[in-house]
């Protein structure tokens, strides 16, 4: 709690449990199909903290995951103006609004597949942001900076790094949170159109929570050998109980040590609605939404793929903080010659305090 108009600092708790009829993944890559029975375990428990220290324009933040000791965030933000804050520490990257909405304010039980190819997750690093133009027809907020590549709980190893840019215009003049579900009835709606950019070395071709990896075909290696470059075009919209958000990704990976090079494409979209919104009849707090994914991990391998189809009902109890979803996947994956084919059936029960 605050002690002084300079220092405001506030503690939360989030549990995320979960229900599998197989082995529980997050955002997890392609790997051989295996028999597994239905798991039912506290998938995510997170201690937050955070608020404004000693002065109100420097904002602090931190998150640790107990399940698996994983210490998530730790990161300071000092704002200079509303055009320009300077962000110092390890946070998720904000390249794309899939990765950077939170797993609790999802409209599905868990990210599309197009998730691990494409995201930057969490880094070291250093980024300039702001908005611009507040309230016009050229409202905007922008992105920059320099980020270490080597992930969550990396080294800042020589010869790496990664810049990174976004530009995002708000449809409107109206600036749509990093939140998914219309839960607010946004009317008139909101919504974005943005572009991100990555370009740089590291020793790694992808990441997640756990850290820096490897996407099928990579190795681990010295510091740098991997050229990473992508592009990313994505929008959002909410209005009326209705949501939509799509991402397209291009991404192409150069080795620097043995020569050659690996482009990869991908995205999803997907769309929600309150079906209360409309007709009195169906309660307010239910939630359907539908989600279309799709891979191709490697251009030049024209066979190889990777298709998700799911849909999804959510109620909401208090907003996302405590909510219930259930939801559906059909994920089809073909790497020449085998493909295999996989039903998921989840469900998770959202709760923070």
């Amino acid at each position: 709690m605050s002690s002084d108009e300079a220092t405001d600092l506030w503690l939360g708790v989030r549990l995320q449990t979960r229900w599998s009829n197989s082995r529980i993944t997050q955002d997890a890559l392609p790997a051989p199909v295996e028999e597994e029975d239905s798991e039912l375990k506290l998938n995510r428990g997170r201690i937050k903290g955070g608020g404004t220290l000693l002065d109100p324009r420097l904002d602090v933040y931190s998150e640790a995951d107990f399940t698996d000791q994983r210490l998530l965030d730790l990161r300071m933000t000092w704002q200079f103006s509303p055009a320009l804050y300077l962000r110092l520490g390890q946070w998720k990257a904000d390249y794309n609004r899939e990765r950077i909405d939170s797993s609790g304010k999802q409209q599905f039980v868990e990210r599309s597949v197009a998730t691990p190819w494409f995201t930057v997750d969490r880094q070291q690093g250093i980024v300039a942001s702001g908005r611009l133009a507040k309230g016009s027809g050229l409202d905007s907020n922008y992105w920059f900076g320099w980020l270490s590549g080597s992930g969550r709980g990396g080294e800042l190893e020589a010869d790496n790094g990664l810049w990174m840019g976004r530009y995002q215009w708000n449809i409107g003049g109206r600036k749509l949170a990093f939140s998914q579900s219309d839960i607010k009835r946004h009317n008139p709606g909101a919504g974005s159109v943005a572009l991100g950019l990555v370009h740089g070395k590291s020793s790694y071709t992808s990441f997640s929570s756990a850290g820096g990896g490897q996407l099928p075909g990579f190795t681990t290696s010295s510091p740098g050998r991997y050229r990473i470059d992508q592009a990313m075009l994505e929008t959002a919209w909410q209005q009326d109980g209705f949501s939509w958000q799509q991402e397209l990704h291009w991404k192409r990976i150069e080795d620097r040590q043995d020569g050659g090079s690996q482009s990869l494409v991908g995205g999803y979209a997907q769309v929600g609605y309150f079906p209360g919104s409309r007709w009195q009849l169906v309660p307010a707090p239910l939630e359907l939404a539908l989600r279309c994914a799709y891979v191709d991990p490697n251009r030049s391998d024209g066979d190889d793929y990777e298709r998700e189809l799911t849909v999804a009902a959510n109620w909401f109890f208090n907003g996302h903080r405590n909510k219930l979803t259930a939801d559906y996947s059909h994920v089809r994956r073909r790497e020449v010659p085998e493909s295999d084919t996989s039903q998921r059936l989840r469900l998770q029960w959202e709760f923070s305090f």
